[in-house]
């Protein structure tokens, strides 16, 4: 970065770009693929996480709450267009900020947070009209409505590996139930929910409506602690999830979270090797190994284990690692040196416990001297009471582990304090099936993985995997609470039980 200016990334409260009141303290953004400084973030502290809340409330009681549901939903896709004028330049400012390969971050670091604002969009008629039904039980007859109405602010907490994306997840069910939204996005990626707040300008929308918190730890805790603050969504670590849930009861808030996952790839007897070796590989190694969904325990066969792992091998083995920007790039950087330092520690664990590699370890080939890699790993002969098949790595590293008989697969793939995915790969879909509902876990997958219908499917984690539910109908309720409205149609005061405690009225 010599001779250049450093970026400096401001926090997003009210429509305006603002600097932290009193800073809590600047926070480096770096290039994981190289290490080199890309800016700086200064840390909020309280005061201006107040000042994010109360902008939130004020949109929130004024000119958003007053719009229609179809106008929310307009707003949703000037929010997409704004965005997608932006993606050429959004792009490689996104695999400089990431790590995500060039290949990997233009449809699904910027491309696909842009078509889920549409829809979210396109669910608006989930909103338009309450759900009703007469009731005819009694003498007397009346119709009760459902109505859906929005919670208030909520306080949105998002990730590093996915930063627009998990913007859009939390932003885009909240604006269309009605709520406005201040959101404290992880410090290693800010260059995701500075284009988010740059479309909010562009496309017009209110002041207040979307706020942005930059921080770590100070500001995270005032916003779950706010007592303005009416839901919290969260996604990140089970660690820190079950602390901020433990924050948001005190004030009595709702929360949705969506946390880590440990999650299963079950290859079935009569699989399709190549098509389950390839999957089980692109799931446990796209973005780094950085997704809370990737099946990073492959649990094979017992007579087919040799067939599979020498498979496994060569496939693995082939992949290149590099920097995001060389579009021959298969597998890119962790985010930062303290996840690889981290990384390192765990499959060093997994190895004393008994584990072997079986493919990476320390040799990194040619790659830049100061980016935070991981060389793609595999480890085999280990169970599935090793450190490697039972904590969230999240890092391009797969555990494979063997079963004897498929009781014992199901068994092994819930043998988990998580359940947030899992996949099955087998030729008999009707046994497939019936083994992939018995796996615990919110979405699950046969022959295939990381599948998605942000419309129609949610993810809804079981176990330390998370509360509630994202996307589809069930996660853009959630942003809502339901008031029961009962409406009497006829005037006979005899069809009334009020006489019971008015026996001798007239």
């Amino acid at each position: 970065m010599k001779g250049q200016v450093m970026r400096r990334f401001s926090s997003f409260i009210d429509g305006q770009w603002v600097e932290p009141v009193a800073p809590v303290g600047i926070l480096p953004v770096d290039d994981p693929s190289t290490g080199e400084l890309i800016g700086e973030i200064a840390e909020c502290g309280p005061g201006d996480v107040e000042a994010a809340v109360a902008a939130a409330r004020r949109a929130f009681e004024g000119p958003w709450g007053r719009l229609s549901v179809r106008d929310r939903a307009r707003a949703l896709t000037d929010l997409a267009s704004a965005l997608e004028s932006r993606f050429d330049e959004l792009v490689p400012e996104m695999i400089a900020d990431t790590g995500a390969t060039a290949r990997f971050c233009p449809m699904l670091q910027v491309g696909a947070p842009m078509a889920h604002l549409r829809d979210f969009a396109d669910m608006a008629h989930l909103l338009e009209r309450p759900e009703a039904f007469p009731v005819d039980t009694l003498p007397g007859f009346g119709q009760w409505e459902l109505h859906r109405e929005p919670v208030g602010v909520v306080g949105a907490f998002t990730p590093y590996n996915f930063p627009l994306f998990m913007c859009v997840w939390k932003v885009a069910p909240a604006l269309l139930a009605g709520n406005t939204v201040v959101l404290k996005p992880s410090p290693l990626t800010p260059v995701g929910p500075e284009a988010l707040a740059r479309a909010v300008l562009e496309a017009g929308i209110p002041p207040g409506v979307i706020n942005i918190v930059h921080g770590d730890r100070v500001a995270g805790e005032a916003l779950v602690a706010h007592p303005g603050v009416d839901l919290i969504s969260f996604t990140g670590s089970t660690a820190v999830g079950t602390r901020v849930m433990a924050a948001a009861a005190a004030g009595a808030k709702e929360v949705i979270l969506e946390l880590g996952g440990k999650s299963p790839a079950l290859v079935l007897p009569d699989a399709d090797v190549e098509l389950a070796v390839r999957g089980t590989i692109f799931s446990s190694m796209m973005h780094a190994g950085q997704a809370c969904v990737a099946t990073t325990r492959m649990l094979v066969p017992d007579e087919r284990y040799d067939e599979i792992v020498e498979l496994v091998a060569q496939r693995a083995a082939a992949l290149r690692l590099g920097p995001a920007a060389d579009f021959g790039t298969d597998v890119g950087p962790v985010i930062s040196d303290a996840a690889r330092v981290r990384v390192e520690k765990l499959i060093a664990a997994a190895t004393e416990r008994g584990a072997r590699v079986l493919v990476g370890g320390d040799g990194l080939g040619d790659v830049p001297a100061g980016g935070h890699y991981v060389a793609p790993t595999v480890l085999v002969d280990l169970d599935n009471d090793n450190p490697a098949a039972r904590e969230e790595i999240f890092a391009p590293v797969l555990s494979v582990i063997r079963y004897r008989g498929v009781e014992e697969g199901i068994r092994i793939a819930n043998d988990t304090p998580y359940g947030l995915a899992a996949a099955v790969w087998g030729r008999d879909l009707r046994r497939a099936r019936e083994v992939a509902l018995r796996i615990r876990g919110g979405l699950t997958w046969i022959n295939d993985v990381a599948q998605a219908d942000v419309a129609r499917t949610p993810l809804s984690g079981r176990g330390m995997s998370g509360v509630g539910a994202e996307n589809g109908r069930d996660g853009l309720l959630a942003y809502t609470k339901v008031r029961s409205l009962y409406t009497a149609l006829d005037a006979d005061l005899d069809a009334r039980a009020y006489g019971v405690v008015g026996s001798d009225w007239d």
